[in-house]
């Protein structure tokens, strides 16, 4: 458990700020090949229902994103996915991997003309009609379709021609912040994030340095709670050097700006969303709670670059495998438990030692001695308790950085509260009504009133999938009735079996015939 523990916290504090789809390197491992000269398979351009579809990543992702879901949806020779249909498609999961450093609209050009377009000039596809064709994005690769649709339309020369040629008519968006992103808004430089993440490394880190401590008498002889906090201290400083830039360097690219909170550009892809009629579909996922370890935990199992791990093992057989996300907050939930109950036998040890250097009879030097080790074992039970209270409150911080809990105030009308002259000799008696203006605090006979506000305050909680609330996965004007994908995190939405679900009732034609792919 101790070295499990330690674990952990690596892939805690670095899964947190280098994969969260804003910060991933995304899944899935596959062949390379280049789809511009060798696809997959030499469609049938001239069937009636054949289409081109455009598989598009989200931040930080590149072509192995979507790759096994595009593969078996063409092909499946050897490697059957049940319940999956082979379509009568070709898709392109295209990579723009190093390009983040623009901003949406000169990132759009750039998918678009170079790698949509290149593409779709193949011999093979340049026949297909745009019509036919759609985009299927996750996260921030549905703002990118946006972008490219925006310019599809409104870019044009003096003399009204299109200088955005159009690849795909429609779109169909997994998880995208089509309502802004707010972990970009508490990421930005100074944001709450950086000192949580500063303070969960030095707590929960010096929480389990403690336990191992502890787990050896001799350790425990010669390193103090002191030492311990000094030396997680000096770790994560260290820790913000080298991670903090690639938190830097993940989630605040220049294209992250763009859908932030509140972001001119996503306001301007909004408005002209409005007045498109371009077919739209968005699926959104819902996670169960503990939703920060759901997600943290998919995160730890879809690093691109470790070929043994849990997700390659998984999607190699089943691109739709990505679907427990339990073991984390288990773990975590053990963890937390072991922690408060470390800290309730430290406070125990401390104070019997208090009530034995307390005894009269205790020799002045032997006092001292169990009050040191009294001090010493409420310092361990200090670092426990900082580590469990930091794990305890996690899930909730981080709702908070996503936008997915916010505290209220709600005005329920005012106080008015008056000294009312009874007449003659009776005096004066006070009164205390809620009335719903201050004007109507006005009683007969009042000789002083006085008005304050009635308020009540509340937390407002909203279903999202660790990293986008619901409610932004379905802002999109205009679009079809959203469609939930139950139970899966930001991370699993391309790997889910709700994925092989909703992508088999697009397909199917249940968004209607511009979705429909014909199987073979």
């Amino acid at each position: 458990m101790k070295l499990r523990s330690l674990f952990i916290l690596s892939l805690l504090m670095n899964s947190l700020l280098a994969q969260v789809d804003y910060i991933s390197t995304d899944s899935l491992r596959m062949i390379d090949f280049n789809p511009d000269i060798n696809p997959l398979v030499n469609p049938d351009t001239g069937q009636a229902g054949f289409k081109l579809v455009y598989w598009v990543h989200g931040l930080a992702g590149n072509q192995h994103s979507w790759g096994r879901v595009q593969e078996v949806t063409e092909v499946q020779i050897g490697n059957p996915i049940p319940g999956y249909p082979v379509r009568n498609v070709a898709g392109y999961a295209l990579s723009y991997q190093g390009e983040e450093y623009r901003r949406i609209f000169g990132l759009a050009t750039f998918v678009n003309n170079s790698k949509m377009g290149i593409w779709r000039n193949n011999p093979l596809y340049d026949t297909v009609p745009v019509a036919k064709n759609f985009a299927i994005a996750h996260s921030q690769g549905g703002i990118v379709s946006r972008a490219i649709r925006y310019q599809n339309v409104n870019d044009t020369n003096a003399a009204g021609v299109h200088l955005s040629p159009a690849h795909f008519s429609h779109l169909a968006t997994f998880g995208t912040p089509n309502g802004g992103a707010n972990i970009i808004n508490t990421t930005a430089t100074g944001g709450p994030v950086q000192a949580w993440i500063d303070e969960g490394c030095r707590l929960f880190s010096a929480g389990v340095v403690q336990d191992f401590v502890n787990s050896k008498w001799w350790l425990g002889a010669i390193i103090t709670p002191a030492m311990i906090s000094s030396f997680t201290n000096k770790a994560c400083n260290g820790f913000n050097r080298l991670v903090l830039p690639m938190l830097v360097n993940s989630i605040r690219k220049p294209v992250g700006i763009d859908y932030a909170m509140g972001a001119p550009n996503l306001y301007e892809l909004k408005s002209f969303a409005q007045q498109d009629n371009m077919k739209v579909v968005t699926f959104y996922g819902v996670e169960q709670e503990p939703v920060f370890w759901r997600v943290l935990h998919t995160m730890t199992n879809t690093a691109d670059t470790d070929s043994s791990n849990l997700s390659g093992s998984i999607l190699a057989t089943n691109p739709f495998g990505l679907v427990s996300d339990q073991e984390l907050p288990d773990t975590i939930n053990y963890m937390y438990h072991d922690f408060v109950a470390q800290k309730n036998a430290q406070n125990t040890i401390a104070r019997n030692y208090r009530v034995l250097a307390a005894m009269s009879f205790m020799h002045p030097t032997t006092a001292y001695g169990l009050s040191s080790m009294a001090k010493n074992a409420s310092n361990k039970a200090i670092i426990y308790n900082r580590a469990a209270h930091w794990l305890g409150q996690a899930n909730m911080n981080w709702k908070r950085f996503i936008g997915a809990r916010r505290d209220t105030t709600i005005l329920e009308g005012y106080y008015c509260e008056c000294l009312i002259d009874l007449g003659g000799t009776q005096g004066y008696s006070f009164t205390q009504t809620i009335v719903q203006t201050p004007l109507e605090c006005n009683p007969p006979n009042a000789v002083n009133c006085f008005v304050s506000p009635k308020v009540s305050h509340q937390v407002i909680e909203e279903p999202n999938d660790g990293v986008v609330t619901v409610s932004s996965q379905i802002d999109y004007p205009n679009a079809e009735i959203p469609t939930k994908m139950e139970n899966t995190n930001h991370m699993q939405e391309r790997n889910h079996e709700q994925t092989r679900l909703r992508l088999n009732e697009l397909f199917n034609g249940d968004w209607g015939n511009k979705f429909k792919l014909d199987e073979k």
